[in-house]
């Protein structure tokens, strides 16, 4: 009887270990989606503008910053250097 209820301990053992490794996982998956969700969904929107206006000038306007120079587009806005 000994051996057995060392079975069921260590499997419940791995089953509760099994438990938290999901756990851990999906924390991280749920803390990427928050920290980056934003900025996809950011992106998504520019990538929907383009295909609904392929021909819109907006997406090929040029920006100046306030020392004259080109502003660079780098996803949904437009920095200076």
């Amino acid at each position: 009887m000994k051996s057995s209820r060392r079975h069921s301990r260590r499997k419940g053992q791995s089953m509760v270990e099994f438990a938290l490794i999901l756990v851990l996982v999906a924390v991280v998956c749920i803390t990427a989606i928050t920290v980056t969700g934003n900025q996809l969904a950011l992106t998504f929107q520019d990538i929907q503008e383009a295909v609904e206006n392929p021909g819109d000038a907006g997406s090929q306007a040029v920006y100046t910053c306030a020392d004259g120079t080109t502003a660079v587009l780098h996803g949904h806005k437009y920095h200076c250097h």
